[in-house]
C-alpha cells in the first residue's frame, strides 16, 4: 500500500478568533487556494459537515473530499473518498499567546494505479508538503487582507 503521510504547519500572528472563521468557511477556500489546484465546491452545507470539495491539480488527476467532523476552534476532519486517494486529513488549530498554530495532517492511501507507480520514484509526501506550504502561505496573505 502506497501512502502520503504529511504534516504541515504555520504559525500565524493572529488570534484563533480571527483564523477559525477563515478555516471553517469551506466555500471560501477557492479564494485562497493556489490556482494550480483548481478547487470546486461540489456541495455546500450550512452546518459545514457534509460539504464536498473536488480538487483538480494542474496536470494531475482529481480527488474529492468531504468535511466529516468539526470541533469548533480545534479541528476539522476531512475524508478523502474519490479519485486519487482514500483516507483522512485534519486541520488542527491551536492557540499560542494570541497567535495561532495551524496544522494540516494527511494519512492517505494512493489508489490511482499511475500515481501509485509514480510514488515509487517521486517523494509524493514531500511534494504534497511543498504544495501545502504554498496553500498555507496563501492563507496567511488572505487573512492579512481580511
Amino acid at each position: 500500500m502506497r501512502k502520503i503521510i504529511a504534516s504541515d504547519a504555520i504559525r500565524l500572528s493572529y488570534p484563533i478568533e480571527k483564523v477559525w472563521p477563515v478555516i471553517s468557511d469551506i466555500s471560501a477556500y477557492v479564494k485562497w487556494w493556489p490556482k494550480l489546484v483548481n478547487l470546486e465546491i461540489v456541495k455546500a452545507t450550512q452546518e459545514i459537515v457534509g460539504t464536498v470539495l473536488k480538487a483538480s491539480p494542474l496536470g494531475g488527476k482529481s480527488f474529492s473530499t468531504m468535511v466529516d467532523e468539526i470541533i469548533p476552534y480545534q479541528k476539522i476532519k476531512i475524508k478523502y473518498f474519490d479519485g486519487l486517494y482514500r483516507g483522512d486529513g485534519f486541520w488542527i488549530i491551536e492557540n499560542e499567546n494570541q497567535k495561532t498554530i495551524l496544522t494540516y495532517k494527511v494519512d492517505l492511501e494512493i489508489v490511482d494505479p499511475f500515481t501509485k507507480l509514480i510514488s515509487y520514484i517521486l517523494p509524493v509526501s514531500k511534494i504534497h508538503s511543498l504544495i501545502f506550504k504554498k496553500i498555507l502561505g496563501n492563507l496567511e496573505r488572505y487573512i492579512e487582507r481580511k
